[in-house]
C-alpha cells in the first residue's frame, strides 16, 4: 500500500506540471523582458512554441502509451468518448451561459488594464450595459460613411477618414499639426456625432510616463457628453465578414453605444487601450473605405463575465499566436466615469 502512493503521488502529474512549469518561466520573463525588442522578443516567442509543442507532444505521448497498452480500437474509444465529453461541456455551458460561445481567451492588449492578453474569459449572453440612445437608419450609416468634417476656428474640412487615422498618415498637413498641439481645437463630426478629443498620458512599461498621445475625450450626441465608462459591460462580438477586423477572429472590447434603430440594437465599441471607437479605424492610409460597422446584436456572443489570468495564452500559443503586439507596451489614461 505504502509503496502504491509512492509510486502514484496525489499530485498533479508530470506533463502538466512541466507545462505549467514552462508557463510560469513565459510570464516571469514577459515581465521582465521587452517584447518589442528584437532578441528578448524572439526568446519569449521561442518559449510560446516551446509551449505549443509541449501541449502536442504530451498529448500525442498519451495516445501513443495508449495504444502501446491497449490497443489502436481502446484507444479510439477512449479518445472518442474524451471528445463526447468535451463536447457535452462545451454544449451544457452554452446552455447554462445563454450563449455560442462561453469561454474564450484575450489576444490583445486593447483592454489594458481591466482585460489583458492571456486572459482566459468566461462568457454570458445576457442584456448588455452601455449607453443606450436612439438613431434613424440613415444616421447609424453616417457614422461609417460620413460626410466626416474636421470643426477648426479657421474654417472646416472635408476629410476622406476619420480624424485620428487621417492625421496618422498625414502628420505634417497644417490641420493635423494643429490637432497634435492642440486636440480640443480640432472637433470631428461625423454623422450625429461630434467627436472631442485630448491628450492623455500612457504608462509604459518602465513605468514612466514618456509619451502625451491624443485620445478620444467623451462623444457628443444630441447635445449630451458621453465618456468612457468602465461600468459597461465588455462584449465579446464577430465582426461583419467586410469589416477591417473580420480576419481577426471574434473581438473582446467594451461596449460603449446601444443604439435603437426602429426596434434592432447595435454597439459601438471601444477597447480601454485605444484612443478611438473600433468603426474610426482604418485598414491602410490607402484603403480607407476598410473600416468597422455597427455591431449587430446577432453578432454579439455576450458579455464577459469573470476572467482567469494566464491560463488563455494556451490557446493562444496552440493555435500560433506567438507574439504581442506593440501596444503591450503601453497603456493609456484618459477621461472616464467609474
Amino acid at each position: 500500500m505504502e509503496k502504491d502512493i509512492k509510486e502514484n503521488p496525489k499530485m498533479l502529474p508530470t506533463e502538466i506540471i512541466i507545462i505549467l512549469g514552462t508557463l510560469s518561466v513565459y510570464i516571469i520573463l514577459r515581465g521582465v523582458l521587452n517584447p518589442q525588442n528584437e532578441i528578448t522578443g524572439t526568446i519569449l516567442i521561442i518559449m510560446s512554441a516551446l509551449i505549443a509543442f509541449e501541449l502536442i507532444y504530451f498529448v500525442w505521448k498519451e495516445i501513443k502509451e495508449g495504444v502501446k497498452k491497449h490497443g489502436w480500437k481502446h484507444e479510439a474509444i477512449d479518445t472518442l468518448i474524451a471528445v463526447i465529453v468535451a463536447i457535452l461541456m462545451w454544449v451544457g455551458a452554452s446552455v447554462v451561459l445563454n450563449t455560442s460561445t462561453p469561454i474564450s481567451a484575450v489576444v490583445s492588449c486593447s483592454m489594458l488594464p481591466n482585460l489583458e492578453r492571456g486572459d482566459f474569459i468566461v462568457v454570458q449572453g445576457a442584456d448588455v450595459k452601455a449607453y443606450e440612445i436612439n438613431m434613424s437608419a440613415s444616421e447609424i450609416e453616417s457614422l461609417v460613411s460620413g460626410p466626416i468634417i474636421a470643426i477648426t476656428n479657421e474654417g472646416n474640412y472635408t476629410l476622406p477618414m476619420p480624424l485620428y487615422p487621417y492625421c496618422n498618415c498625414y502628420k505634417t498637413e497644417p490641420l493635423c499639426m494643429q490637432f497634435k498641439n492642440d486636440p480640443r481645437s480640432v472637433i470631428e463630426r461625423t454623422g450625429p456625432f461630434m467627436y472631442h478629443y485630448t491628450v492623455c498620458e500612457a504608462k509604459f512599461r518602465d513605468r514612466e510616463i514618456r509619451e502625451y498621445p491624443i485620445c478620444l475625450e467623451y462623444v457628443e450626441y444630441n447635445g449630451v457628453r458621453y465618456y468612457q465608462n468602465i461600468s459597461n459591460d465588455v462584449i465579446v462580438y464577430t465582426p461583419q465578414k467586410s469589416d477591417l477586423f473580420a480576419n481577426v477572429g471574434d473581438i473582446v472590447h467594451r461596449a460603449f453605444f446601444k443604439i435603437n434603430v426602429n426596434g434592432k440594437e447595435y454597439y459601438l465599441t471601444k477597447g480601454d487601450n485605444n484612443p478611438m471607437f473600433d468603426i474610426q479605424q482604418i485598414g491602410y492610409c490607402n484603403m480607407p473605405e476598410l473600416r468597422n460597422h455597427p455591431v449587430p446584436q446577432e453578432n454579439v456572443k455576450g458579455r464577459v463575465i469573470g476572467r482567469v489570468p494566464y491560463l488563455g495564452y494556451l490557446k493562444l500559443f496552440i493555435a500560433g499566436q506567438w507574439k504581442e503586439d506593440s501596444q503591450c507596451n503601453w497603456q493609456l489614461f484618459y477621461t472616464i466615469v467609474q
